[in-house]
């Protein structure tokens, strides 16, 4: 099989595309062809060995992937082969054939293609228990998403909007800010160009916003943390920006405000029931016509391209590789 390659840590431009041995399933796994890989921020750090987990070289980069089932391991009676599934591995995913853990894999949900559920699971549930298990947002509430034109940010925009929240969109330039709107972000600010603190306190009539979900950190997690009403919950998704914030803990004591974490990786584990009420509630959603946005979408010999792109923050939405054209 063909796959992408990381032989030593770096930047995604050290990464090859080589013909590797088709893998196969072991006890209590599944071997899948793989239709669709996306791209995620996670990835860039694991390549760069700046992730909370390390990869040892050589390894295949990718974590989010969309396919059909080429064979069961030993033990294992399902997924039927030829089943569409989507599944997220910590690597693997970017090359034609991945081994899994048949625990890993989900149903496609009915109505994406390939690229789009390659795009999906990782992006909308981490935005959906950013906002909703995580956040408590409700109806009514006024949002703040961060990165809101990026993979988990314009997610978070879809679904506060499809779920009656009101969204205040934070992004770099109006670009980006007019990619949110197009999600039904009622309001932005340009955080390059404007005080973030001060215009989202404006556009939200001198309150603040109820809940912030941050997928960029550095600076602009201080100023969205004090855009906060009293009372407010702060949900940190992860660091685009390449800095964890250090936030004045003072701030959260002022203003009673709460402060949580959310990580995909580990949600399956600690909170199940909380998996399989998202997993409903994102099922509905698409069937109502949700779908990911996926900006571009490369061929396997562009992976460090994408990557880069990604690496660079200059790509909306999500960027997937089709491993099958």
């Amino acid at each position: 099989m063909r796959a992408a390659r990381c032989t030593e840590y770096g930047p995604p431009g050290g990464l090859s595309v080589v013909e590797l041995d088709d893998p196969r399933p072991g006890p209590g796994q599944v071997l899948v062809r793989v239709h669709a890989a996306a791209v995620n921020f996670p990835d860039v750090l694991i390549v760069a060995d700046r992730y909370q987990v390390h990869a040892p070289p050589p390894f295949t980069p990718g974590s989010e992937f969309a396919g059909v089932v080429a064979e069961l391991g030993p033990g294992v009676t399902g997924p039927p082969v030829g089943s569409p599934v989507a599944g997220a591995v910590l690597t693997g995913a970017f090359a034609e054939q991945v081994v899994v853990p048949v625990a890993s894999l989900r149903q496609v949900p009915e109505g994406l293609d390939m690229v789009h559920a390659a795009a999906f699971h990782v992006t909308y549930a981490t935005a959906y228990h950013s906002l909703v298990t995580v956040g408590q947002g409700c109806a009514g509430e006024w949002v703040a998403v961060l990165g809101a034109a990026g993979g988990v940010g314009s997610a978070a925009v879809d679904i506060a909007t499809r779920l009656g929240m009101r969204v205040v969109a934070a992004a770099s330039g109006q670009e980006r800010l007019a990619v949110a709107r197009e999600l039904g972000a009622e309001a932005g600010v340009d955080y390059v160009r404007e005080d973030l603190k001060l215009r989202t306190r404006e556009l939200t009539g001198g309150e603040g916003v109820h809940l912030v979900v941050d997928p960029v950190g550095g600076d602009h997690a201080e100023a969205a943390l004090r855009a906060l009403r009293r009372g407010g919950r702060f949900v940190t998704v992860g660091y685009a920006d390449g800095r964890i914030p250090r936030i004045p803990l003072n701030l959260v004591l002022l203003k009673d405000l709460v402060v949580r974490g959310f990580e995909i990786r580990t949600v399956r584990q600690y909170a199940p029931e909380a998996v399989a009420t998202a997993d409903r509630a994102l099922g509905a959603l698409v069937r109502d016509g949700m779908r990911p946005l996926v900006s571009r979408v490369h061929p396997l010999d562009d992976v460090a391209t994408a990557l880069t792109d990604v690496a660079g923050r200059r790509t909306t939405g999500k960027v997937v590789l089709d491993l099958v054209s």
